[in-house]
């Protein structure tokens, strides 16, 4: 069995999903409601977070505009540090931090609780100094990961998520439930194919880097995704919208036999439309050495990755296409001849 800290966390991930969402519909479904409670007080609600966590937070946004609310934002907090003139106090600040001790999300929680402002916060470590200062707290029962933010990711995205759904109900949805246990399963079920998958995928070790291009929600799922390969496989990724790549970047691959490095691009099929095929079109007619994450199979790809119908919102289904990402930069690490999430400086990680 491979004992790699990282796909031990990516293989964990499912089950831990599991438990988390079992404990949010029932020990910790109060906190939720309460939550949920101070939201709708809000005059605005400002989520907030750096690194991973920041990300996380990205599918919590994308269920909230996509459930009409236009009083939010997502701001990184080292913004709202720097810029506390602009701080509203009919604000409900959203935090997410797997330690609690980062340090803009620690100061900030200090600042908040200093100036009498209302806070909130998720995170896995409840005695934290993000937690202590925040005015409402919901913990994140996921185990730790090693180093890297696999289940942390995942987790706290569910967790945030879950918050939304719950916005205008009392009860849980025990159709979302049943769904989101049913995907959890499959990801379960599918891990190891994924990864075999993943290990075919023959331009890897020649990659010197990726284009990860989307639209809309996927854009922000391709985020998570640039920040795992550079972690883990130490690739760096370039996150774009597919149709601001066609304006200029296209020719990075177009000019793949003059150039000194070898650049992948990599499309999560996000609001696919005539002109987002067309410009595939254009990126498979350029290089062979493609990848495809989407729904549809007959898409152009040097290697494609069709994603299942589980019958969740795209906000949700993220927590699922996590895994293909988080598995593609293990993968890559492992073609390059990386120990996958091997750091050669941690002091920023708090455990």
């Amino acid at each position: 069995m491979n004992t790699n800290p990282i796909l031990q966390n990516i293989y964990e991930q499912p089950k831990e999903l599991e438990r988390v969402l079992d404990d949010l519909s029932g020990p910790k479904l109060a906190q939720v409601l309460e939550i949920c409670r101070v939201a709708h007080l809000a005059g605005e609600i400002v989520l907030t977070s750096m690194g991973s966590a920041l990300y996380s937070l990205m599918p919590m946004y994308e269920a909230m505009l996509d459930a009409g609310m236009r009083n939010v934002r997502l701001v990184e907090t080292a913004e709202l540090i720097h810029h506390p003139e602009r701080l509203s106090r009919n604000a409900l600040y959203f935090m997410m931090s797997r330690s609690g001790e980062s340090r803009e999300v620690a100061d900030f929680s200090r600042w908040l609780r200093e100036h009498r402002f209302t806070s909130a916060c998720v995170t896995m470590t409840p005695d934290s100094t993000m937690a202590t200062n925040c005015t409402y707290v919901l913990h994140d029962i996921a185990s730790y990961d090693k180093i890297v933010c696999i289940k942390a990711y995942s987790s706290m995205a569910l967790c945030g998520l879950y918050i939304v759904s719950m916005m205008n109900r009392d009860t849980p949805d025990k159709s979302l439930v049943a769904s989101l246990k049913n995907a959890f399963s499959w990801m379960e079920d599918n891990k190891e194919s994924l990864l075999g998958a993943m290990e075919g995928v023959g331009c890897l070790p020649q990659a010197d880097s990726f284009y990860l291009l989307s639209r809309g929600w996927g854009i922000n799922m391709m985020r998570s995704a640039s920040l795992w390969l550079e972690e883990t496989a130490k690739v760096p990724a370039n996150v774009m919208s597919i149709d601001n790549f066609y304006h200029g970047p296209m020719e990075l691959v177009r000019a793949q036999g003059i150039a000194k490095s070898k650049t992948v691009p990599v499309l999560l099929d996000a609001i696919p439309d005539s002109r987002s095929k067309m410009i595939w079109g254009y990126v498979n007619d350029a290089t062979q050495d493609t990848l495809y994450f989407g729904s549809d199979p007959t898409s152009k790809a040097g290697y494609r990755f069709t994603f299942p119908d589980l019958g969740l919102p795209a906000h949700w289904m993220m927590l699922v296409q996590a895994m293909y990402f988080q598995l593609l930069s293990y993968q890559t690490a492992i073609a390059n001849g990386i120990e996958p999430g091997m750091f050669f400086e941690d002091g920023w990680v708090v455990r």
